[in-house]
């Protein structure tokens, strides 16, 4: 990887390549390339790629915590990173540990997931039955993206459950 975050030539054709076989549906074909890119040149975005193929498409969260861990090494300063590895903490029920990760997340300035980070610890909160804490936590993603439609959608839920046990108690 370069100082100005662009890969070796090779790199970025292997990584363009696993992008592809992504987006073609082909997982296997996507892990070849973006082994070979990180192979080639390691990197936040290879790492990161794998993080995510390992996580979401071969549900194998061990080894995507590791390619996470390796891509927040590549670029600490990625808040975006720290949010996909607690959120998949939170995916594998790891409630308490993804914590940590989602107040890196957004304690670093120049993250553009903030408001994903956000809306996280509200899901974590409403798992733990604190709708108050969760409520706060979605004001504050809405107020990063106004029109974050998850968020919105989970404040409406969660407000709306408040007024029907609160109608339940009289």
């Amino acid at each position: 990887m370069r100082a100005n975050n662009e890969m070796v030539a090779e790199a970025q054709l292997f990584y363009e390549k696993g992008v592809n076989a992504v987006f073609d549906k082909n997982y296997d074909g996507a892990e070849y390339f973006f082994l070979k890119s990180a192979e080639i040149d390691p990197s936040e975005f290879n790492y990161g790629s794998l993080g995510w193929l390992y996580g979401t498409i071969f549900n194998d969260g061990k080894r995507a915590l590791s390619f996470f861990r390796k891509a927040i090494f590549q670029n600490p300063k990625n808040g975006g990173l720290y949010n996909d590895y607690g959120a998949l903490l939170l995916r594998m029920g790891e409630l308490k540990a993804s914590l940590k990760w989602f107040s890196r997340a957004i304690k670093l300035e120049n993250s553009e997931k903030k408001h994903f980070a956000l809306y996280n610890l509200a899901l974590v909160y409403r798992r733990w039955e604190r709708p108050r804490t969760s409520l706060r936590y979605l004001r504050l993603a809405l107020q990063h993206k106004p029109l974050f439609f998850e968020a919105q959608q989970l404040y409406d839920i969660i407000l709306n459950e408040k007024k029907q046990a609160s109608l339940g108690n009289n």
